[in-house]
């Protein structure tokens, strides 16, 4: 029998953003397992880059897939919901906008001053910002301490945020595959390159291409495939996107695709239905931003020191997007300024994504970090 969500609605009339103005937002949530009378067996799971809070379980039995980590949250589970009350929410700006199953607020929003969407003219918002709707939305059910605050990616990044920025808050945290600053590497090759990608976009329109017949979908499309190879290792992806030698167009018309690149372009479009691409990009901005230090004049060992929270950081060995040696850096240096962190390395040929697809090499861990400390 498959654990089963359904997905809630926040709204804060008032919220104002940190380089911003104050407006209403929304955001979707959805929980797993009990709150107990205490309101003190609370973990908050946040999602990665292109996710939704729809991290396990199902809406009905009847659908095929369940929550991107499953594996990891559920009944006897690592993140045991017997034992622990999961919450999570859609980030600001959530790239999957358009699904039924998502509640956020961005550019796609109508505001309600102009009676028009916000396009560009929405503020960007910062993982502070989102870690203030989430704990807005924690305050409202009574929630005032955190167990655990967790994720992957861009969730882990939530996680140190909220370590640094609240941590008599938090217990403990387990940022998987994630760093306390936003890679370079990453925002160059993932990240900045879709914005560019859109801004050269003729369809694009500067943002404002709702009203458009036509959307800007080819710069959508490359943008989700600077991403999927990001972050796949190369092996992954000559596993599933394999050559054909037979293969004749591309060799007689140089705009042809060969088979690797119709299969990976095919992916794109199917993916790109629920996504906006505004959406898109300032969640790319989001997250290229990050870095723990810049409220402390860029000292992140003074970043660093504020975490109470024991650490438990999962890095993949093959990531390109969040390495490991600066993960491991990172624990090192938290354990020097007198903190307490674990690391726990995963070997993966999958690189970035195994974090996400492939929680059965870490949730023995976790189950026994949360054991110990939560």
């Amino acid at each position: 029998m498959a654990l089963l969500t359904k997905k809630q609605v926040f709204k804060i009339e008032n919220f104002a953003f940190e380089y911003g103005p104050t407006i209403p937002v929304e955001i979707g949530y959805e929980t797993f397992g009990t709150l107990n009378a205490a309101k003190d067996n609370v973990i908050l799971v946040s999602h990665y880059f292109s996710a939704t809070s729809h991290c396990a379980g199902k809406y009905a039995e009847t659908d095929e897939l369940a929550g991107y980590w499953d594996g990891l949250i559920g009944p006897g589970k690592a993140v045991d919901t017997n034992k622990y009350f999961v919450i999570s929410t859609d980030n600001l700006c959530n790239c999957a906008v358009k699904s039924s199953f998502v509640h956020t607020t961005g550019p796609y929003s109508v505001n309600p001053a102009t009676g028009k969407r916000y396009a560009l003219s929405f503020p960007v918002p910062t993982v502070t910002d989102i870690v203030h709707t989430q704990k807005a939305l924690l305050e409202s059910l009574g929630i005032s301490h955190l167990k655990a605050a967790m994720g992957a990616s861009a969730g882990g990044i939530i996680s140190y945020e909220w370590a640094v920025h609240y941590p008599q808050w938090v217990d403990v945290i387990i940022p998987v595959i994630a760093t306390p600053v936003h890679p370079s590497f990453t925002s160059f090759i993932s990240l900045q390159h879709a914005i560019r990608a859109a801004k050269l976009d003729p369809k694009w329109h500067g943002g404002n291409y709702y009203n458009e017949a036509e959307q800007p979908d080819e710069s959508l499309y490359l943008a989700l495939q600077i991403m999927t190879v990001g972050a796949f290792s190369a092996p992954y992806l000559e596993r599933t996107y394999k050559r054909n030698s037979a293969d004749v167009d591309c060799y007689k018309d140089v705009l042809a695709f060969s088979t690797v690149e119709d299969q990976l372009y095919k992916l794109q479009v199917e993916r790109s239905a629920l996504v906006d691409l505004n959406h898109w990009i300032y969640t790319c901005r989001i997250f290229m931003n990050h870095d723990i230090s810049r409220h402390f004049g860029g000292n992140l060992d003074e970043a660093l020191s504020r975490i109470k929270a024991r650490v438990l950081a999962v890095p993949c060995r093959s990531d390109l997007m969040h390495p490991a040696e600066f993960v491991k850096w990172t624990v090192d240096r938290i354990n020097w300024l007198g903190g307490n962190a674990e690391l726990y390395v995963i070997d993966s040929d999958v690189g970035h994504m195994a974090g996400i697809l492939q929680p059965q090499l870490f949730d023995s861990k976790i189950k026994d970090f949360l054991g110990r400390y939560c």
